[in-house]
C-alpha cells in the first residue's frame, strides 16, 4: 500500500497520542484500584461489628458486662478469663497507646483488635489488618509505606502504602514476630516520629495511625534470643492483652457453639438447629489445640452434615474430637489374613453406619438415605447386599407384645 507524503509522520503522531492516552488510562486505573482498596478498608460498619448476635443476648444478661463503658458483644464468652480481657480493653480503648495482643493461633486476636478500634474515637476511620508473615520481606516496605513510579522494577505508577491509606485509623499488625529486623527498625522509626517516606522518594509525610500488634509467640523470649528488637518490643508492648486458649475457658464452649450454630445455619440457609447435649459433653472433653477457630470450623461441619435434621447429633462429631485428641489404638490384626478379610471389615463398618442411620430416622429409609448421601434405591440395594432388614422401634414393640 502506498503512503501519501507525510503519512509516516501522521502515523507516528497518532501512535504517540495513543501511547499518552494509554498511560493516562493506566494511571486512572491504578488510582481507582487504590481508591477501591481504601474504600474496602472503610466499608466495615462499626455498628454491625459491635452487634454480636448470640453474644449480644448472652452479654446483655451479664451484670459485669453492663458495668463496662463500651460494647464488646462481638466477643463471645462469660468466663473469668474473658471478663479479664474485656475489663482490660475497657481501660485502654479511648487511648492512642500501642497494644500488643498475645495468644495462641485461633484465640481471636484480630477480633479483639477490631473491638478496640470500633469502640475508639477512630471508629469512622479505616481499620487495616496485615499479616506480617504473608508478604515477602522485599515487598513489605512498599506495602507499608508505598512507592513512587520507577523506584524499582515493576513500579509503573505511584502507590499508597498502608500507613497512608490508614491515616487517622488503626493498623493491626498480625504475627509481627515474622518481621525481619531491618523492617522492625523502619517500623520503630515510624512509631517514634509518626513520619513515613515512600520507597524511591525523598518527601517526608506525617501520618496518624494507632498500632495494634499481635503474636502467637512470646516476644520477650525472641528478644532474649536476639530475633526481635528490644527497642521495638518496648515500644509496642505499652499495653499487653493476653488471649486465653479455649482449653482454659471451657465454660464458654456452650455459648460459642450456640453462636456458631446460628451463624452457620443462617449462612447455609438451613432451618434453625438445636445441639444435642452429648455434642457439648464431647466438646467439653476435648482440649481444642486450634482454639475458637477450630471449634467454629467443627460446628460449621456439623451443621453442613446434619442436612435438614433439626438436631445436631454427636455421631457426626469428628473422630479425633470424640477420642479427646488421643491417637486411637490400632485395631487388632486377625491371625489369618486372606482376600476376604478387608471385604468383611468394610461390610461390618457399612452395616454399623446404616443401622445407626436407620435408628436415628425411626426406620425411615428415605430419611436414612438422605442422611447417608444415597438414593433410596441405592440404600435398599446396599441393605440387601448386607442382609439388613428394616425393623422400626414401633414394629419391635409390636413383635415383643
Amino acid at each position: 500500500m502506498d503512503f501519501y507524503p507525510g503519512a509516516y509522520k501522521a502515523l507516528a503522531k497518532e501512535n504517540a497520542r495513543l501511547k499518552r492516552e494509554l498511560t493516562r488510562v493506566k494511571k486512572q486505573l491504578n488510582e481507582a484500584l487504590a481508591r477501591l482498596k481504601e474504600l474496602q478498608h472503610k466499608a466495615d460498619d462499626p455498628a454491625r461489628f459491635l452487634e454480636g448476635g448470640v453474644g449480644e443476648r448472652a452479654g446483655s444478661s451479664s451484670p459485669w458486662r453492663k458495668k463496662l463503658r463500651y460494647n464488646y458483644d462481638a466477643i463471645i464468652g462469660e468466663s473469668p478469663a474473658i471478663r479479664e480481657v474485656l475489663e482490660t480493653l475497657d481501660r485502654v480503648v479511648d487511648s492512642d497507646l500501642p497494644v500488643l495482643i498475645q495468644g495462641e493461633s485461633g484465640t481471636g486476636k484480630e477480633l479483639v483488635a477490631r473491638a478496640i478500634h470500633y469502640n475508639s474515637s477512630r471508629r469512622n476511620k479505616p481499620f487495616v489488618a496485615e499479616n506480617c508473615g504473608a508478604i515477602p520481606d522485599s515487598l513489605l516496605e512498599s506495602e507499608f509505606f508505598g512507592h513512587v513510579k520507577g523506584s524499582f522494577s515493576g513500579a509503573t505508577s505511584d502507590k499508597k502504602g498502608l500507613f497512608e491509606i490508614d491515616d487517622g485509623g488503626t493498623l493491626f499488625l498480625d504475627e509481627i514476630s515474622n518481621m525481619s529486623r531491618e523492617m522492625q527498625k523502619k517500623l520503630l522509626r515510624v512509631l517514634e516520629t509518626n513520619e513515613i517516606r515512600k520507597v524511591g522518594s525523598t518527601e517526608i509525610m506525617r501520618v496518624d495511625v494507632r498500632i495494634i500488634s499481635a503474636s502467637n509467640t512470646d516476644l520477650s523470649a525472641l528478644v532474649e534470643k536476639g530475633r526481635f528488637r528490644q527497642d521495638l518490643f518496648f515500644r509496642i508492648n505499652t499495653i499487653v492483652v493476653e488471649m486465653p486458649p479455649l482449653r482454659k475457658r471451657k465454660e464458654d464452649i456452650p455459648i460459642l457453639v450456640d453462636h456458631f450454630v446460628e451463624k452457620a445455619a443462617r449462612k447455609m440457609m438451613r432451618p434453625a438447629k438445636r445441639v444435642s447435649p452429648k455434642v457439648i459433653e464431647v466438646f467439653m472433653d476435648y482440649d481444642w489445640p486450634g482454639n475458637v477457630r477450630e471449634l467454629e470450623n467443627e460446628v460449621y461441619r456439623l451443621v453442613a452434615l446434619s442436612g435438614t435434621e433439626e438436631e445436631v447429633c454427636a455421631d457426626l462429631v469428628s473422630a479425633h474430637i470424640v477420642s479427646g485428641g488421643r491417637v486411637p489404638e490400632k485395631p487388632s490384626v486377625p491371625e489369618k489374613i486372606d482376600e476376604t478379610t478387608l471385604r468383611k471389615a468394610v461390610a461390618r463398618a457399612e452395616r454399623e453406619v446404616i443401622v445407626q442411620a436407620l435408628e436415628r430416622t425411626g426406620g425411615n429409609r428415605s430419611k436414612a438415605a438422605r442422611l447417608l448421601g444415597l438414593s433410596p434405591a441405592g440404600l435398599i440395594k446396599k441393605m440387601e447386599a448386607l442382609g439388613l432388614t428394616v425393623i422400626t422401634k414401633v414394629k419391635q414393640r409390636e413383635q415383643k407384645s
